[in-house]
């Protein structure tokens, strides 16, 4: 039972922690906020120390005291990993399967094809998890990814299924008023739409640091499908990766890129869940559409 206790003390102070404020943790782990202040306070009578500066402006661990954060990530991830074990050797009912992908992969690619994978296989209950970050795998944060990257991680066990081009794009609208990158030392002549911090890692946004000067953009974003929308509402020039300015209404490619920046698409999972039924399903069904789809991703300027 003290064990249990314990347990539950250290996850509320790793929310606490997370959050900075022991309202916001209560919020995030949904008890009371009297609740939360008793799980700390009880903590801390046990270790016989204080464990947070307790400031208005929020709410710190103490830096000796950080090794509670690992501890309590490290417990989180245990009971992530058995609960998916456990879902999966039940192998009965509705089973979730967490899909870990980038937004325009899922605006444009995934959401499109769900209803046929959902016809397909109609005990799996897709969760898409939509980020600009890779999800860690093999700690349980998703079951399945689909990764555009060159290099999908040494500890996970996935395959190739084939590979993302990019060019510059603009509206109708915006080449009437400002006619059309003529040279790549044109570029900054033009608004350009740029990738935010979040983004630094993608091929495209690299390419844009070497050519474009920091002046010539007019906004940065921190998602491609954000960017999109803004490039066919004629903010600027955006370079997308060609499966998502293909499909804009109203956008045109107006400079296609030495090498087309390339980017593999895998799909992949950890080895401890690769052969789940749920898990392998998903990737027959989303390797063969994908291959069959080559066209779609090298792209319109490269076709």
């Amino acid at each position: 039972m003290e064990r249990r206790r314990i347990s539950s003390w250290i996850h509320t102070a790793l929310a606490v922690a997370q959050s900075g404020s022991p309202a916001r943790g209560a919020r995030q782990l949904g008890v009371s906020i009297t609740t939360a202040y008793r799980h700390i306070n009880a903590l801390e009578r046990s270790l016989g120390v204080q464990i947070f500066n307790r400031k208005h402006t929020g709410w710190t661990l103490r830096d000796e005291l950080r090794v509670l954060v690992s501890a309590g990530e490290e417990i989180e991830r245990v009971l992530r990993r058995a609960e998916n074990e456990m879902r999966s050797a039940a192998g009965r009912g509705h089973q979730t399967l967490r899909i870990a992908l980038s937004d325009d992969i899922a605006e444009h690619y995934v959401a499109p094809r769900l209803r046929a994978f959902c016809d397909a296989h109609e005990n799996i209950q897709p969760d898409l998890i939509v980020s600009s970050e890779f999800a860690d795998l093999a700690s349980g944060e998703a079951d399945v990814a689909i990764r555009p990257d060159m290099d999908p991680g040494d500890t996970l066990v996935g395959r190739r299924v084939g590979y993302i081009t990019h060019a510059l794009y603009a509206s109708n609208a915006y080449v009437r008023a400002h006619g059309t990158p003529a040279s790549l030392a044109a570029l900054s002549d033009h608004g350009i739409c740029g990738y935010g911090p979040a983004l630094r890692h993608y091929t495209a946004a690299e390419w844009l640091d070497a050519h474009v000067s920091a002046e010539a953009i007019v906004a940065r974003f921190s998602h491609t499908f954000t960017m999109a929308r803004a490039v066919e509402e004629g903010l600027g020039v955006g370079l997308l990766p060609c499966f998502v300015g293909d499909a804009l209404a109203c956008v045109e490619p107006v400079m296609v890129i030495e090498g087309a920046l390339p980017v593999d698409i895998w799909l992949v999972a950890a080895a401890a869940s690769r052969k789940w039924p749920k898990v392998r399903a998903f990737n027959r069904f989303f390797a063969a559409r994908m291959r069959a789809d080559e066209a779609l991703f090298i792209g319109r300027p490269y076709g």
